[in-house]
């Protein structure tokens, strides 16, 4: 079985993308000259933010991984090894010449007693568990590993309290499995604010027309500030800042305005202005690769246009996180192709088990996603475009 590639993002403190988790199925010993084939695709998505690569200890001594990071650049990797890896001296040596070299190593911690014999010149990452780290290492020695100069990351965070926890205890890279899941402890937005937002996806599922979309902006002004913001976000790029709702319209086309009509739902338009939004890029992100690989499959019944149903489908596959309502509910307010709320509601169909394949990708469920992207004829070649193109696309948007 050929390789496929999946990337996730990992996240600062204040939960703005700050790197890419690099991981590969299925992993095998050639698994390195796997990562360097995709090395060159890889390069645009290196030049927004770093790459995370979990490698084996045996590519210390091959030549090939040396070109691989210079390939990539020092900077733009950060080289994850197993814990045992400082037990062996030659190993440890090898980690010394890249740290000397400008490499950034980081190491897995599952025994928390070697914390005592590492030192910054071998590995300047640390990564940790959530769990063990909360439960199994004492609250000293990551204040210790801390001081003494590690970047400490968390692995498997999955609830917004988790990543909270960690946040509080200096740990400055951690995974972004919480993002899709809704933070029991804010309050549930007001109904009114519901109203208005699926009133406005119901407008752009339907393709309404200008005045009736420009009605909404004018009863909630701030949703053409957030609009505005996006359009001229990098993503976009303007020769000339847009000012207005209507010049919006006219520079970005019916077809592109729906698109980021469809982003702006995620915009924290009623929130606080200027917050990093890790749901409103992953959304994008899912919208993108999904388009990118809707190509390879079978014509879809109903759908004039798979692309836009492709970006649509990724962009409302978090809905549910978003408006902390059931999915189901959503889908009934929202007056959707029969093929697309399928997708979305179960994964059915062609177009839904793309999805699928985004949903487990962002779960860790490697093996699955890589069977069903297969069983689809999705090849690792468009897969991993499709990952890069949206990813390094969703990166630029901001709202800062």
């Amino acid at each position: 079985m050929q390789a496929y590639h999946f990337f996730s993002p990992l996240l600062a403190p204040n939960r703005a993308w700050a790197a890419f988790d690099w991981q590969t199925f299925p992993a095998a010993p050639a698994e390195l000259s796997a990562l360097s084939e995709a090395g060159d695709p890889c390069l645009s998505l290196a030049r927004q933010m770093p790459l995370w690569i979990n490698c084996r200890p045996d590519w210390l001594q091959t030549p090939g991984f040396r070109e691989f990071i210079q390939k990539l650049g020092r900077d733009q990797a950060i080289l994850a090894f197993a814990e045992g890896t400082a037990d062996d001296k030659e190993r440890d040596a090898a980690c010394q010449q890249l740290r000397k070299d400008g490499s950034h190593l980081a190491l897995a911690i599952t025994d928390s007693s070697i914390l005592k014999q590492l030192t910054i010149s071998s590995f300047d990452h640390l990564v940790f568990d959530i769990d063990h780290a909360r439960n199994g290492v004492p609250l000293i020695d990551l204040i210790n590993a801390h001081q003494y100069g590690f970047q400490l990351a968390a692995r498997n965070v999955m609830s917004h309290e988790q990543f909270d926890w960690a946040v509080a205890k200096r740990f400055t890279l951690l995974s972004s499995q919480c993002v899709t899941t809704v933070d029991t402890r804010v309050p549930v937005d007001a109904d009114t604010t519901r109203l208005k937002l699926l009133k406005l996806l119901s407008l752009v599922v339907q393709d309404a027309d200008t005045r009736e979309i420009e009605e909404i902006f004018r009863q909630e002004p701030k949703l053409s500030y957030n609009l505005l913001r996006l359009v001229n976000s990098v993503a976009v790029g303007p020769k000339t800042p847009i000012t207005g709702f209507n010049q919006a319209i006219t520079l970005l086309g019916r077809r592109q305005l729906q698109r980021w009509l469809q982003l702006l739902i995620y915009a924290n338009q009623f929130g606080q202005a200027g917050q990093p939004n890790p749901l409103l890029q992953l959304a994008a992100a899912r919208g993108k690769c999904l388009e990118g690989m809707i190509s390879a499959l079978p014509p879809l019944p109903e759908i004039d246009d798979p692309g836009e149903a492709a970006f649509m489908t990724g962009i409302f596959s978090l809905l549910d996180t978003l408006l902390h309502l059931p999915l189901a509910d959503v889908l009934t307010a929202v007056p959707l192709a029969p093929s697309i709320a399928a997708a979305l509601a179960r994964h059915e169909g062609p177009l839904g088990q793309l999805l699928k394949v985004l949903v487990d990708g962002d779960a860790g469920r490697h093996e699955t996603a890589a069977d069903t992207l297969k069983n689809l004829g999705i090849s690792p070649e468009l897969h991993l475009a499709a990952q890069v193109g949206a990813y390094t696309w969703a990166s630029r948007i901001t709202l800062e």
